[in-house]
């Protein structure tokens, strides 16, 4: 697959198979990925990868952490809202969904639902978990970013779906119950790994992207 197909097929998958990933998979993934480029080849990047048992564990440790209302305390900052165009995309990004989902504003029980399948990661057989040193200038996060781009490509390539979620990164302390991943690292974004189940309702959804002239600003070309 060439980088405009893989680019065309990656999406955010909510809904994956009871199919196992092996870690030559993951291994093959990594390798790949790391590719890209970082501010002075530091890569600071470092990824746990989780399975089997373990991978049930944090899902449900995660599951249980929201429904119970526990304070979430990330690693990292996460946005409690967005402004302006920002927010209104993220809106409608919700509103679409949940439209192709048939879930009614009103319907609060389906929506608590399938908010909690975000932090069950909708079922992947797979948990990707990445992190970045603390302290740290912020261009970590911009070259770790990188990183979690071309790993998703990456998947694609392979026959495989992911999403991205920070739902998988606001309970740290769930996930190092099961994952002993050092306190020096963040844990910055986790993602859901494995193949995308063609028969789940939402992984028809795709998002939309701004046209052309919204992102682009040309001087003398």
């Amino acid at each position: 697959m060439d980088l405009a197909k893989a680019l065309d097929e990656r999406f955010s998958c909510r809904g994956f198979l009871d199919k196992p990933v092996s870690l030559d998979q993951v291994r093959a993934l990594v390798v790949q990925a790391q590719k890209v480029p970082s501010w002075g080849n530091t890569q600071p990047w470092r990824l746990y990868a989780v399975g089997g048992a373990k991978a049930e564990a944090v899902r449900e440790n995660l599951v249980t952490a929201m429904q119970a209302g526990r304070q979430q305390v990330p690693d990292i900052t996460m946005p409690a809202s967005f402004e302006g165009e920002l927010m209104d995309r993220y809106r409608d990004l919700g509103r679409a969904l949940f439209k192709l989902l048939d879930i009614k504003r009103e319907d609060h029980n389906k929506r608590a639902e399938h908010y909690a399948k975000n932090f069950n990661a909708f079922g992947a057989p797979c948990l990707l978990f990445i992190t970045v040193p603390r302290g740290q200038t912020s261009y970590v996060v911009l070259d770790a970013g990188a990183f979690v781009s071309a790993l998703c490509l990456a998947a694609t390539d392979q026959g495989l779906a992911t999403c991205v979620l920070a739902a998988l990164a606001r309970y740290p302390d769930e996930v190092r119950k099961v994952v002993p991943i050092p306190n020096e690292e963040a844990i910055l974004i986790g993602v859901a790994l494995g193949y995308p189940d063609p028969e789940a309702p939402a992984n028809r959804f795709r998002s939309e992207r701004l046209d052309l002239e919204r992102v682009l600003t040309s001087f003398d070309l």
